[in-house]
C-alpha cells in the first residue's frame, strides 16, 4: 500500500466536542480547586520557583483562592498556571508576572513591571 494509493474512505481523525462540556476540558495535570477553601502564602524569604511552586502544591490540595503576601516585586512569581485559580498578590510584582497562564483570575494590589500576563491565553488580571 502505497501513500497515494491508500484508501482513506471511512478513516478520520476528526474529534466532536459538546459545548455543554467546555468547563470539563482541562490541561494534563490540572487540580480541581474550590475557590471558597482559600490559603495565604508569605513569598517574603522565598525566590520565584519555590513560591510558584508552593501555589502549585496549594492547587494540588484543592484551594482555589490563594493570597500571596510580600512579593516585593520579585520577578516571574505566578506564571505557568494552566488551572481555574483566583489568585491575589498583596504587593507589586516584578517583570513578566503572571504568564503564560490559561485559566485564573489574578488581582494584584500593587504596581507590575512590564510583560505582565504576557501569553496569557484565558482568564483576567485586575
Amino acid at each position: 500500500m502505497g501513500l497515494h494509493t491508500e484508501v482513506l474512505t471511512g478513516k478520520t481523525q476528526q474529534k466532536f466536542f459538546n459545548p455543554d462540556e467546555a468547563e470539563n476540558f482541562y490541561y494534563f495535570g490540572t487540580h480541581n480547586v474550590d475557590f471558597n477553601k482559600r490559603a495565604e502564602l508569605d513569598v517574603k524569604d522565598m525566590d520565584c520557583k519555590e513560591a510558584n511552586g508552593k501555589i502549585d502544591e496549594l492547587m494540588s490540595q484543592g484551594y482555589g483562592t490563594i493570597v500571596i503576601k510580600n512579593p516585593q516585586g520579585k520577578h516571574s512569581l505566578g506564571v505557568g498556571i494552566l488551572n481555574k485559580l483566583n489568585l491575589i498578590f498583596e504587593g507589586s510584582l516584578g517583570y513578566f508576572g503572571c504568564g503564560s497562564m490559561d485559566g485564573p483570575t489574578v488581582r494584584i494590589n500593587g504596581r507590575v513591571g512590564w510583560s505582565c500576563a504576557e501569553n496569557m491565553m484565558a482568564g483576567k488580571v485586575v
